[in-house]
């Protein structure tokens, strides 16, 4: 829970850094012509409007992120499911939670533009003219590309995230990393099992330096554990 708060946290600074950046690059590829210009006492009401979006998009972006590591979780342990083996371990929630905050961050901008009126009221019209001096006239345009970017970039990180899986059969281990490369371990090659102070976690290293932290998969059986110390002859640390 942790981490997940830190994460939120970091992409929430991330964002309160990245806008400005990107609000002056915009200004420079697209500047504003022929508008008239607001007052100070106008703008600075603007820019506190704005923070109320930016909070509100950050509301969205943290739901979402949620939602879709949670979905992406269930989704991965329906792909990998398989009766042919004993054992088949899918990445939780927190392994899933950094693509799927990705991905929330991008698709949290449809929700925040579809309320964006809403939440404005009646300062829509200026909100938008204040948007064009500060972004220049073809921002949302310049907005709309930047989104197909983070959309693709996102579903690259999801396509190789859903790879990875474990599977555990009688006599070895089959690890499919992120890149779709599977290597085979027999439970003999098990050198150490070490129990993490939490129930299902367990760090298994292996004889090529190869480490398998289950912290990051879903609850691991004492089942599982057993069948792996008993074959590999290694008792589990504690």
């Amino acid at each position: 829970m942790i981490d997940i708060l830190k994460s939120l946290l970091i992409s929430f600074v991330a964002v309160a850094i990245l806008l400005p950046v990107v609000r002056y690059a915009l200004r420079k590829m697209s500047p504003a012509h022929d508008l008239q210009q607001l007052d100070p006492e106008e703008s600075k009401y603007l820019q506190k409007k704005e923070w109320q979006l930016t909070l509100a998009y950050y509301f969205f972006a943290s739901v979402l992120s949620v939602f879709f590591a949670g979905a992406l979780a269930m989704l991965s342990s329906i792909m990998h499911l398989s009766q042919e083996h004993l054992f088949v371990m899918t990445p939780n929630f927190r392994a899933f939670f950094a693509p799927g905050l990705l991905l929330g961050l991008t698709m949290a901008l449809l929700p925040l533009r579809m309320s964006q009126r809403t939440l404005l009221n009646q300062d829509f019209e200026l909100y938008k003219q204040y948007l064009q001096q500060q972004e220049g006239a073809r921002s949302t345009r310049a907005y709309s590309i930047l989104f197909g970017i983070m959309m693709g970039l996102s579903i690259v990180v999801l396509w190789f995230a859903m790879r990875w899986h474990i599977k555990v059969d009688e006599n070895e281990v089959k690890i499919t990393n992120l890149l779709n490369q599977e290597r085979s371990y027999p439970h003999a090659s098990i050198e150490s099992i070490h129990y993490l102070g939490k129930e299902g976690e367990y760090l298994i290293r292996f004889d090529d330096q190869t480490a398998l932290n289950t912290a990051f998969l879903k609850p691991v059986s004492l089942d599982m554990i057993a069948l792996m110390a008993d074959r590999s002859g290694k008792r589990v640390i504690r």
